[in-house]
């Protein structure tokens, strides 16, 4: 039994469009990498992002409505949600894997250059509150040009992986919730 073979309908239609939101973000996130400055709008990856908001809870709901969610979440259904893993068609298996996989390097990556940077008529800079001086105070630090885009890309890189994960694991609760809707199906009784 493949869980895609259950996706029928608006499953179909929400699954997809859950995991095509997710390339979006890993594309986002990996034109980061790229040398010179930011391609994509920003404006485009904070939509991405916001666009968690809605996804997320509705695959959580349809994850409870459909029964997935007692099924497969808890501690004490941790075999059965292995072992529905293992049930995914192998290009879904590497598809989650390179998921998994990518955004582990966005965060490893973006975390290291990631300030809240930013720009004036003075230069560039980011602020931290320097917690060993007594009053406490924010310190300005000055950026190179250079290191103000890399710090901008390692903040959108950052933002791009935790939206990617978040519609990533909405696209699996909306597979399970299609699986468990498909298991009621078969049990449900036909009436003439």
């Amino acid at each position: 039994m493949y869980a895609m073979e259950e996706l029928r309908g608006g499953y179909r239609v929400c699954f997809w469009v859950v995991l095509g939101v997710c390339g979006a973000d890993l594309v986002c996130m990996a034109s980061t990498w790229l040398p010179g400055a930011y391609t994509v709008p920003e404006r485009v990856v904070t939509g991405l992002f916001l666009s968690v908001f809605l996804v997320f809870p509705f695959a959580i709901i349809c994850a409870f409505i459909s029964g997935a969610s007692a099924q497969l979440m808890g501690s004490r259904n941790a075999g059965r949600a292995a072992r529905y893993v293992r049930l995914l068609p192998p290009a879904l298996k590497l598809t989650y894997a390179g998921v998994i996989c990518l955004v582990a390097l966005g965060f490893a990556t973006g975390a290291g250059t990631a300030e809240d940077a930013k720009a004036d008529a003075s230069g560039y800079y980011y602020t931290y509150r320097d917690k060993t001086a007594y009053p406490q105070h924010s310190v300005r630090v000055e950026l190179t040009e250079a290191a103000y885009y890399e710090a901008l890309k390692g903040e959108l890189r950052i933002s791009s992986a935790g939206s990617a994960v978040f519609h990533a694991f909405g696209s699996f609760l909306v597979l399970a919730s299609a699986s468990a809707t498909a298991g009621r199906a078969r049990i449900a009784p036909e009436f003439p």
